[in-house]
């Protein structure tokens, strides 16, 4: 008979459920959204939800399933497998494992949600081939996930990959998670969009919001005033760029990867704008004897990179690599 693996995506603004053969082909996916501010429980009960959705899409007997497993956003306590103090989905503690577990009445696989990317890139993104790896994904909020000698680093007890609350510029605007001038307050989607804003706010940003065509700005108009030449937009994704390179300078002093790997939809949107300057800024401020070997990329996963490392954990029983 043959067997299927649940992963599920949980982020801040959705849920991204996919049901895959072990191989990582990955049969249906199913995309709602997380309605956080109804509450954990609403949220869990919607995931649980989409799990039934997307069995049913494949036509397979949940006999069949032979491992579920959940990315969530952090802070992740491990191995309780506790949300705590989660800045994204606005929750302060939740046993999500014992939630699951209880509702879905069989054992699941919890991990970060950083983690579960950085597991998915390694196995089916990059085939193993590097064994010191670090992901980052610039999204709506900034995070990583670590690979050393093959193997997933989690820290002490869970806390490991929280790139996107080292703290680049002191003095800077207020982070979501309480602190000032921290990296995600910088370089994030949420935070390209508050000094948009606040560039419209002041009477500048014409460029930028001439196309919006409702008003809202996003990374969306930013980039494409930026790829029409617009100078407030180019200057503002190179601040980021010099930001995030700052950031990832401190992170390849210390780790000495051979290969970051960039995902999230920032990273994704803006490419094109991003990846180069970042690039040169970060050879500028680390030693060659890291530049020797580095290399930068985007993920080769796209949105589905943290059900890919979902199917990962189920084939490796959630131990790493």
């Amino acid at each position: 008979m043959a067997e299927y693996i649940i992963g599920v995506d949980l982020g801040a603004t959705k849920i991204l459920t996919g049901i895959a053969t072990p191989d990582g082909n990955i049969l249906f996916k199913n995309k709602v959204p997380t309605l956080s501010s109804r509450g954990a429980a609403d949220v869990l009960d919607r995931l649980c939800k989409s799990i039934e959705t997307v069995v049913q899409q494949a036509g397979v007997d949940f006999n069949q399933i032979s491992g579920i497993a959940v990315a969530t956003p952090g802070p992740f306590a491990y191995p309780e497998a506790i949300v705590r103090d989660s800045p994204n989905l606005e929750w302060d503690y939740v046993p999500i494992k014992e939630e699951l577990s209880r509702r879905l009445k069989r054992d699941i696989i919890v991990d970060k949600d950083t983690n579960m990317a950085v597991l998915g890139e390694y196995y089916f993104g990059q085939n193993k081939r590097y064994k010191q790896m670090l992901y980052i994904t610039v999204s709506t909020g900034v995070g990583g996930g670590i690979i050393i000698d093959g193997q997933l680093y989690r820290g002490a007890n869970g806390g490991a990959g929280e790139f996107g609350h080292m703290v680049i510029s002191p003095d800077g605007p207020r982070c979501g998670c309480g602190h000032r001038g921290c990296l995600e307050a910088l370089v994030s989607g949420t935070a390209m969009e508050r000094e948009a804003a606040e560039l419209i706010l002041q009477g500048h940003g014409r460029g930028i919001l001439a196309c919006s065509a409702n008003g809202q700005v996003g990374v969306k108009e930013i980039g494409i005033a930026a790829r029409k030449g617009d100078s407030e937009a180019r200057d503002l994704i190179n601040r980021a760029s010099q930001y995030l390179a700052t950031g990832m300078a401190n992170l390849v002093n210390i780790f000495n990867p051979e290969i970051i790997v960039l995902g999230g939809g920032v990273a994704f949107g803006l490419s094109d704008l991003l990846i180069e300057p970042t690039t040169a800024f970060l050879h500028k401020n680390i030693f060659s004897l890291h530049q020797e070997i580095l290399k930068i990329e985007l993920s080769r996963l796209g949105e589905d990179i943290g059900l890919f490392g979902c199917i990962a954990a189920v084939l490796h029983n959630g131990k790493g690599l």
